[in-house]
């Protein structure tokens, strides 16, 4: 994996091999600024590959609760233009405690309306073999773009 940013609340890393973007938090996101930062890096990211990123993990088992106003910024703006930059899957890793679970639920509605699939899984390793799957499809699809090293 490569890093793509790490600081004392979050490590976003690259896996070309899986067309991924992965959001680790460490540490719940003390402003609006710090939680807008991850997801800006992993979208710039997107925009800027000569390759393309189909998917993406998050994993919150360390992320506490997520007020409102983070949640509507991600639900309007971040999952939109990840859509339209060729996301066609996500992930999130979490232990889904009763908060957690009512942040998910209005994630979810949201990914639904964009037709992105999303799966909650309680360990990274269980969201990687999901999307390793889901590469045999990407490859037998010819209106998909997978580039061979």
């Amino acid at each position: 994996m490569i890093v793509l940013a790490d600081n004392k609340f979050v490590k976003i890393t690259l896996n070309k091999e899986l067309f991924l973007v992965s959001v680790t938090w460490k540490a719940y996101a003390i402003s609006l600024e710090d939680y807008q930062y991850a997801f800006s890096v992993a979208l710039d990211f997107q925009e800027s590959q000569e390759f393309p990123i189909y998917n993406f993990v998050s994993d919150l088992r360390e992320q506490n609760v997520v007020p409102p106003h983070f949640r509507l910024w991600f639900q309007e703006i971040a999952i939109p233009r990840a859509v339209r930059q060729g996301l066609r899957r996500a992930a999130v890793v979490t232990d889904a405690g009763v908060f957690k679970r009512y942040y998910l639920n209005h994630v979810m509605n949201t990914t639904k309306k964009f037709g992105l699939p999303l799966k909650l899984f309680k360990a990274p390793e269980s969201a990687y073999n999901w999307f390793k799957s889901c590469l045999e499809e990407d490859l037998a699809n010819p209106e998909i773009v997978v580039l061979k090293s």
